[in-house]
């Protein structure tokens, strides 16, 4: 029975790769990605490579297909074009590695905010994430996900660059105040709606545009239809509601299960 298990797990992790080869392939020969870094070919590659190595030695709720997804997406974005990016979770900091090392790319500051506690008390509508797709119940409770600050401080240090971060320390409706930046890229996976509401107030004026949102829980459709509430959106930020690529099963990163990773993107919308 072990066997069979490590076969399956082995075949799996060959067919996602399989899958995936079209969108490394056009990561690599895409002349926009990199083009105003000086980032060719054979950088990239050595990009993919480190993005594996790294997940393997800093835990991380997301797949090195999410980072290259997001690598790109930061690749793309001209150097002409002022901004930083931004994390809300960052957990151990496997994300914020990857992050990092973007940023030193292509000279911007990531801002890693995270209470470094772990998750604060769900509401009702949190408690439970039902991934329709995958037929899969989560269950969220207070404190989970909790790591120290040095922890992650210390993984990007080794991992990463740890010269290009800031850290915002405290639940997000209190950390994110008097920030002022402008982004090219924000990355959220910090499971909540309620945490998600803030995020958005902070990030979605000072998003530049056709530059992405990106978000780690795109099967939770409780959470994604808050990009699609027209209400919502008219009342807090002025603005119609994006819509969000991927929902309900996320970019299609690998075979059987999808992915959980999506994007709002800034000027474009889903009428």
């Amino acid at each position: 029975m072990k066997i069979y298990k490590q076969l399956k797990k082995t075949y799996r992790r060959l067919f996602d790769v399989i899958f995936a080869l079209p969108f490394l392939i056009q990561f690599l020969i895409n002349s926009e990605v990199g083009n105003s870094y000086s980032y060719g070919f054979t950088k990239k590659f050595k990009l993919i490579r480190r993005f594996k190595k790294n997940i393997k030695k800093v835990p991380t709720e997301s797949t090195w297909l999410e980072h290259i997804e997001m690598a790109s997406s930061i690749l793309k974005v001209p150097s002409s074009v002022s901004g930083d990016v931004i994390e809300f979770g960052c957990y151990k900091g496997g994300s914020s590695v990857t992050l990092s090392i973007l940023c030193s790319i292509t000279r911007r500051k990531l801002v890693v905010c995270d209470s470094f506690e772990g998750l604060p008390e769900p509401n009702e509508e949190d408690k439970i994430h039902y991934n329709l797709y995958t037929n899969h119940y989560d269950h969220y409770e207070k404190g989970r996900f909790a790591t120290s600050l040095d922890e992650v401080k210390n993984n990007i240090s080794q991992f990463g660059n740890i010269n290009v971060c800031e850290f915002r320390v405290g639940y997000f409706e209190d950390s994110l105040k008097d920030l002022n930046k402008k982004y090219v890229l924000s990355f959220f996976d910090a499971d909540y709606v309620e945490s998600l509401k803030p995020c958005l107030l902070e990030v979605w004026p000072n998003l530049r545009d056709n530059c992405r949102m990106y978000v780690h829980e795109a099967t939770s459709l409780t959470l994604v239809s808050l990009f699609f509430d027209k209400e919502w959106w008219e009342k807090n930020l002025n603005s119609p509601a994006p819509g969000f690529v991927g929902s309900g099963c996320g970019l299609p990163l690998k075979v059987v299960t999808g992915s959980l990773m999506g994007y709002a993107q800034k000027g474009s919308k889903i009428n």
